[in-house]
């Protein structure tokens, strides 16, 4: 039994705080399976986080996860649903592998959008190998929490962030299963404060087609996405099949970004990594190649309003804003 089969057999149950099925909300936030009990683990948000609601869609998912599914068991968490941030919009960042720069190229559009007087929020959901914190200089922050034990984000000129190294000890890495992989993004996407005034997140990926690309729609089922690769042939081949997954699963790929695309000396293009990989991506998918980015050795991740680089980030960021609208 698959987790898309469970949902949609879930999709039919009714909300009575809403009237209307999980389905129609797109309120089945997460499924996992939990095979050493033979249970099944949920994250379901409700109109009304009342008991009469809950156990009400409680009675009625059991009876269908147990009698219907055979499973031993079910585990359910009740989230509310908030209603903030309705209007924002949501760009996942992706990539096929590591290594190709997509953390920085999330950074520096966020500044470029914030530059642009956006507002801006980054989702540091590179769950294994979160780097935003060392890039946005928010290594050692801690995270401060409200009665209701949802988290204020970090916060570092004007953008907002929140990473899963403020959820683990300095230098230890976070070692989680599939099914637990919903619940750090229900803190991200659910159980942050954000500004009400947030008009662009960013959320940054983990390289290639694992559990977090396909549980992001669960969490933001209208979100627009962004492939960054290099021109190495070995990582356009790779992010070509991550650009294929996202449209397996419906996302809507806005386009393709070339990073590292070449690096300029005294006027003249070296092509230090191989030419034209980018567009390579962009045909077979048969999307835009939007932007190409140049390699600059510097210190600060963040390129300035002022720099080359700075001022092509500024062009990438006018263009996803067109493909956002």
């Amino acid at each position: 039994m698959k987790t898309d089969e469970i949902k949609q057999r879930l999709s039919q149950v009714i909300d009575p705080s809403t009237s209307k099925s999980l389905g129609e909300t797109n309120s089945i936030k997460h499924v996992g399976i939990d095979d050493d009990n033979n249970a099944v683990i949920l994250i379901i948000e409700v109109g009304d986080k009342s008991n009469e609601v809950t156990k009400t869609i409680q009675r009625d998912i059991a009876k269908i996860i147990k009698l219907d599914l055979g499973f031993s068991g079910v585990k359910i968490e009740f989230i509310k649903h908030l209603g903030k941030n309705q209007n924002a919009k949501t760009l996942l960042i992706a990539s096929g592998k590591g290594g190709v720069g997509k953390s920085t190229v999330t950074a520096n559009l966020a500044y470029a959008l914030m530059r642009m007087g956006k507002k801006v929020a980054i989702i540091d959901a590179d769950i294994y190998g979160a780097n935003m914190p060392k890039i946005l200089g928010g290594v050692g922050h801690q995270l401060m929490a409200d009665k209701d034990n949802k988290v204020f984000p970090f916060e570092k000129d004007g953008i907002q962030m929140v990473s899963t190294e403020y959820l683990v000890e300095k230098n230890r890495a976070l070692m989680l299963r599939g099914p637990m992989l919903g619940k750090i993004l229900k803190i991200f996407f659910e159980d942050t404060l954000w500004s009400d005034d947030i008009e662009y997140f960013l959320v940054d990926l983990p390289p290639g087609t694992g559990d977090v690309m396909m549980d992001i729609k669960n969490f933001s089922d209208d979100a627009k996405m962004l492939l960054v690769t290099t021109p190495q042939a070995s990582a356009a081949h790779i992010a070509i099949k991550a650009g294929f997954a996202a449209k397996d699963l419906s996302q809507d790929l806005i386009g393709v970004v070339e990073n590292m695309s070449y690096y300029e000396v005294n006027g003249e293009d070296h092509y230090i990594f191989g030419k034209d990989g980018g567009q390579h991506v962009a045909d077979e998918l048969l999307v835009e190649l939007i932007e190409k980015l140049p390699i600059v050795p510097t210190e600060n991740p963040i390129y300035k309003e002022s720099d080359v680089a700075g001022m092509i980030y500024l062009n990438l960021a006018r263009k996803v804003i067109k493909r956002l609208e």
